[in-house]
Order: structure tokens, then C-alpha cells, then sequence
């Protein structure tokens, strides 16, 4: 009988027991608080966040540009809307501007995000997948935007 090959029935359990022990850590780091489906997810979204940030920022540049064109360059008015009474005194220039940018940022639009801006509350971005991210920032009175302040809510 010392030449009969083959595999116990001890080995076998074995071997199932460690298959069954690695397909658990497995599932584990798929799908877990911390796994990898879970963290593609806010990548995603943190990207999006990303991208909606550079396009309001890059809105914000041209529509203080297109501002500053139109009262000092004596730019063609009618070409921009709501800037027609740039000069005069400084608070209405500043409202002037603020609402200039504001309608602007309103316009941006990036998949997966929502873009709102108010002349008093500032810029908002907001993302509802994988729970909910916002990030906000203030408006300033000359068009600068402030640093962007990050919340997850989930």
C-alpha cells in the first residue's frame, strides 16, 4: 500500500480552508469602507471636484478680463452682458463685476458636479455621488476667488 498516490482527504480540507480564507481578505479589500470599488468611487468624484474647480477658476480669469477690457480698453459693451456700466464710481463697479462672474460661473457645467455661485455667498460645488462632497469658496470684490474649503458628508 506505500505505493498508493494520491490526495488525502486531510490535504483536501486544507486546501479549501485556505481558498475559502483568501477569497474572504479578497472580498474584503473589494468591498470594504477602505476597498478599492470604494475608493475608485471618491477618486471620481475628486476628480470631477478637480475639474469643476480649473473651469471656475479659468471662468473667473476671463470674465475679470473681459471686465477690465470693457473699462479701460473700451472693449464692444453689447458683446458683454450686464457689463455696460463699468465706469462711474467703485461700488457699482464692484457689483458690476461680482455679477458679471457670477452669471459666468453659473453657465460652467462639468459632469457629475453642480456649479452655484451668489455675489454674497460665495462659489459652491457639490458632488451626491458616494455620499455627498462640497467644497466652497468666497468671491472677492475685485474677482479673486478664496481658497476652497473641502467637506465630505456621508
Amino acid at each position: 500500500m506505500k505505493n498508493n498516490k494520491g490526495i488525502t482527504l486531510i490535504a483536501l480540507v486544507v486546501t479549501i480552508i485556505v481558498l475559502l480564507i483568501l477569497a474572504g481578505v479578497s472580498i474584503a479589500m473589494l468591498t470594504g469602507q477602505n476597498g478599492i470599488l470604494n475608493r475608485a468611487s471618491e477618486s471620481s468624484v475628486t476628480n470631477a471636484i478637480g475639474e469643476a474647480k480649473d473651469q471656475v477658476a479659468l471662468t473667473v480669469s476671463e470674465a475679470v478680463a473681459d471686465y477690465y477690457e470693457v473699462k479701460y480698453a473700451k472693449g464692444n459693451e453689447a458683446k458683454y452682458n450686464g457689463l455696460n456700466n463699468v465706469a462711474g464710481d467703485t461700488k457699482t463697479e464692484t457689483k458690476a463685476l461680482k455679477n458679471y462672474i457670477v452669471a459666468k460661473v453659473n453657465d460652467v457645467k462639468v459632469n457629475g458636479v453642480t456649479i452655484t455661485a451668489d455675489a454674497t455667498k460665495g462659489i459652491t460645488i457639490t458632488s451626491s455621488e458616494n455620499g455627498t462632497y462640497k467644497t466652497t469658496a468666497t468671491l472677492g470684490d475685485n474677482g479673486n476667488v478664496g481658497a476652497w474649503q473641502d467637506s465630505w458628508k456621508k
